[in-house]
């Protein structure tokens, strides 16, 4: 009887076929042509179709970019000019306007979406060599933030990153950019598929009772390489667009109480200490409150009273300040989603908004 280690069932040899699997024969120069060919095919009507549907190509919005930016700035030069702040401060500031009517270098743009600007106020304050002019945007809801509140840890986040950024981000950065600034259809905000899948193909309703944070806007601007947003023809233009966008915004302006009391008083004595240290190389900060309007509007005046957060910035900081409010010319903008300006009105708004701020420096 046969031990069951035994081989003795074995062959003797083992057909070639066992150990090696022949290639079938096959035109391979012309399967891969044809499989390169149905690849293209199916990325140009990919493109096509998004196009169509009013995306353009754009730069994804990420911390090597406004890493790459922030390298720029501290150049020691007087007249060198960067804005931080929010989103409405990218959107509504036309850098090419600004270099023709005010001169000298573009504007460097370090504003990140959605977050408070205060550590990259903080960040500027420390470097040496920034002796030039600080724009810096106010949104109340995001620049009263709290320290640790989601707003200021992805500012923080950006800081971190360029402090500890890996070669790889730089080189995937650099792959990126031929690609980014050719097809429409790498839009990461938009178009990727887990996105597609879950806000359009397979939207599902949430549990009812379910406690959730409100969703975010979709995809309303182009992006440039300079930093610089222009919002999306199809926002300016369509009303139900612009009525989703401003059903958005809602929960997130009336969340929670506004931020008061000793933690106000610490936050905008943080301020004042940055600024005073900008201001004591020779370096000039100027504060800006851009447009809103709608129902928003009427949101933020309620929660955030001039008296107790702009003017109390202005006055306790020393810094000049531009409301647009307090000023003909800055006045009447409409903002088609209640808190960004068209392309077109950002322009406007940007020439008309340079006399004053050449008035106080």
């Amino acid at each position: 009887m046969h031990s069951s280690t035994s081989n003795s069932d074995s062959p003797d040899k083992w057909p070639e076929t066992y150990w090696r699997r022949p290639i079938p024969t096959a035109h391979w120069q012309g399967v891969s042509l044809l499989t390169a060919l149905l690849v293209l095919a199916f990325l140009f009507v990919w493109e096509t179709w998004w196009r169509l549907d009013g995306y353009e190509p754009s730069f994804e919005e990420t911390a090597e970019l406004w890493a790459r930016m922030r390298d720029k700035a501290g150049t020691g030069a007087p007249d060198e000019v960067v804005y931080i702040g929010s989103s409405r401060i990218q959107f509504d500031f036309d850098m090419a306007v600004w270099q023709q009517d005010f001169g000298g270098s573009k504007p460097i743009a370090l504003p990140k979406v959605g977050t408070c600007p205060r550590p990259f106020l903080s960040d500027i304050a420390d470097d040496p060599d920034f002796k030039g002019v600080l724009i810096c945007g106010v949104t109340e809801l995001l620049f009263f933030a709290p320290d640790m509140s989601p707003p200021h840890s992805e500012a923080t986040a950006y800081l971190n990153h360029r402090k500890n950024r890996p070669i790889s981000s730089r080189t995937d950065f650099l792959l990126s950019v031929p690609l980014q600034s050719a097809l429409a259809s790498l839009n990461a905000e938009d178009l990727k598929l887990g996105t597609l899948l879950r806000k359009r193909w397979l939207a599902l309703p949430n549990r009812e009772g379910s406690r959730i944070m409100p969703d975010l806007p979709p995809y309303f601007a182009r992006i440039g390489p300079d930093r610089r947003y222009h919002m999306w023809s199809r926002m300016e233009q369509e009303a139900p667009l612009q009525e989703k966008v401003q059903q958005i915004w809602l929960p997130w302006f009336t969340m929670g109480p506004p931020f008061a009391g000793e933690g106000l008083d610490a936050l905008i004595e943080s301020v004042r200490l940055d600024v005073e240290k900008i201001q004591a190389r020779g370096g000039r900060v100027v504060f800006v409150r851009f447009p809103s309007s709608g129902q928003l509007r009427s949101i933020e005046k309620a929660r955030w009273p001039r008296e107790a957060y702009w003017d109390r910035l202005l006055e306790e900081t020393g810094a000049p300040g531009i409301h647009f409010e307090d000023h003909e010319s800055l006045q009447g903008f409409v903002c088609p989603e209640w808190s960004h300006l068209t392309r077109v009105d950002a322009v406007t708004f940007t020439r008309n908004l340079i006399p004053f701020i050449k008035e106080v420096l």
